[in-house]
């Protein structure tokens, strides 16, 4: 299996000259990239580093394209490998330009026919089903939206005739800008940075590392950089990961980082590689059972239950329903939240732009965006952690979990999209992913239509009712009951099993949820070690999420 690299932000000593140099070399490696990044914006470059992902991007453009000068005309004297890692840097920008190259002139060629007048949400459901109907073109729905908005600026505020875009190039349309700060190290071979761990030193927790920075704000000779030493202390959770034979120390990246507060200080993202082979793990795994290579955690993602999950293997159903959502607390924080956030908003649309308190209500509505934030990623651990949990009690080689990349929240149900937008994303897959790898459990998506609709156990089409005592069938009933076998269940349970039917079914070329093998209920027990708080808490500690 190939080896996976994972990061962890270290903070930087708060030293005063330490960190007047690492703002100098913010300053000369935002200017150096900036003009590089305005030399090389063209389509051809784009292309040529899309083209050579195998290579690193700074083997693709030369070091001495960087360079820089002062105000009075005098080069400024950049080292090798910081030339290195600027244009690594700016290499991946160019190259992570290539889909959204693609994403602007599939769409220009569909909003020739179609126009960008109407409401935002149709029209980008338009282009999405047409570029994949008729072309097999797939793209993220925020993408398309983001490229739509862009056409309907130039149609809408310029009166941009929007077949005029055709004689221009991508380049010459988008402009390029740099947000933030960052450096990676990658191309460095120790002579910009130097750090080092050894777990078998007097203290395993220190990490020592040098760092070359430049002495003043316009350095132009070799002499006007040098090398700052320091300290930083490891975690223990980092340390029980790198301290892994199969681990092993990668080069950082230097980043600015806003807290909490609104501060922003430097951090070196410690990166190590290692090998997700369970068997290579240090960490005695004992209290959890083996994997077995046919059994499944099938999960449904929901609103009012956030995650409801069934153990499966060789097609039958081996436990109960497993639901979890978090505490009530937590969302009625981000409800108060949502109401603080919409009456700030309020407050900036009545008054004019250069109203007095127009800065300090901006502020405060960053402030309550990045708390929002943190509430998110929160609710993203727990259940990450409780559903990577549940498969190692139980001993699941494969979790599945329905696809909802292209997933709309309902209209007018603003309370219902704000939980949605709260974790039903990527992000969760994601978070999930890089949780599962390190125990060799492996994650696929499945296409979730109809799998709340039909019955599990017989196949047949079934009604959405409201309440399992009354069988009034309701369009977002919270209970299934079929008509053919009389079977009642949660609709949320229902959507997991059948997660499970179409995982099984779902390399047929032509699949429907009627053609599927019904699942039987077939009892193994519950696990004596099943998931507890207890257990939940020694995973967290053991993720670091």
């Amino acid at each position: 299996m190939t080896s996976l690299t994972h990061t962890y932000p270290l903070k930087l000593p708060q030293d005063a000259t330490l960190r007047l140099e690492l703002d100098m070399l913010q300053d000369i490696v935002m200017h150096a990239a900036q003009k590089l990044l305005a030399e090389l914006w063209s389509d051809h470059w784009i292309d040529t580093l899309d083209s050579a992902r195998t290579k690193k991007a700074y083997k693709v453009i030369n070091e001495r394209r960087v360079n820089l000068t002062t105000s009075q005309g005098t080069a400024v004297y950049l080292p090798s490998r910081i030339r290195r890692c600027i244009a690594e840097q700016v290499g991946r920008i160019l190259r992570s330009q290539a889909i959204r190259k693609q994403c602007y002139y599939d769409v220009l060629r569909i909003v020739q026919l179609t126009g960008v007048e109407g409401k935002l949400d149709n029209l980008v459901r338009t282009v999405a089903l047409t570029l994949a109907n008729f072309e097999g073109i797939f793209y993220r729905w925020a993408l398309i939206r983001q490229t739509l908005r862009m056409f309907r600026r130039y149609y809408y505020q310029l009166g941009l005739d929007l077949s005029l875009l055709l004689r221009f190039p991508y380049s010459a349309v988008v402009k390029p800008r740099l947000h933030s700060f960052s450096l990676p190290y990658s191309p460095d071979e120790g002579q910009a940075l130097q750090y080092d761990w050894q777990p078998h030193q007097a203290d395993p927790s220190i990490i020592a590392i040098r760092l070359k920075l430049p002495c003043r704000p316009q350095p132009t000779k070799r002499s006007h950089w040098g090398w700052q030493e320091f300290t930083l202390s490891i975690p223990a959770k980092l340390q029980a990961r790198v301290i892994s034979p199969s681990s092993k120390l990668c080069p950082p990246n230097l980043r600015y980082i806003t807290l909490k507060g609104g501060l922003t200080l430097p951090f070196l993202e410690c990166a190590w590689s290692f090998d997700p082979n369970p068997q290579h793990q240090t960490q005695p795994q004992t209290h959890y059972p083996p994997l077995r290579a046919n059994r499944v955690l099938a999960t449904d993602l929901g609103v009012i239950k956030l995650t409801t999950s069934v153990i499966c293997e060789a097609g039958s159903q081996l436990s109960p329903p497993i639901f979890w959502s978090p505490s009530t607390t937590v969302l009625q924080k981000i409800d108060a939240l949502y109401h603080h956030i919409s009456r700030l908003q309020r407050k900036l649309d009545r008054y004019p732009v250069n109203w007095y308190g127009q800065g300090k209500r901006r502020e405060e509505l960053e402030r309550l965006y990045r708390k929002l934030n943190r509430y998110r990623e929160e609710i993203l651990h727990l259940a990450s952690n409780q559903l990577l949990e549940t498969a190692l009690t139980w001993g699941c080689k494969t979790i599945v979990l329905e696809d909802l990349r292209n997933y709309q929240p309902p209209k007018h149900l603003r309370k219902i999209s704000r939980k949605l937008s709260n974790w039903l994303r990527g992000a969760f897959y994601e978070i999930l992913k890089y949780k599962a790898q390190r125990y060799g459990i492996k994650l696929v998506r499945v296409n979730p239509r109809w799998t709340s609709s039909f019955c599990p156990r017989c196949g047949a089409k079934g009604a959405k009712i409201s309440d399992p005592r009354a069988h009034q069938v309701l369009k977002r009933g919270r209970f299934f009951y079929c008509g053919a076998c009389s079977y009642l269940a949660d609709r949320d349970y229902i959507a997991a099993v059948n997660i499970y039917r179409v995982y099984q079914e779902k390399r047929k070329k032509r699949f429907s949820l009627k053609q599927a093998k019904p699942v039987p209920y077939m009892a193994t027990g519950i696990p004596l070690n099943r998931p507890s708080g207890d257990s939940i808490h020694r995973l967290v500690q053991t993720l670091g999420g």
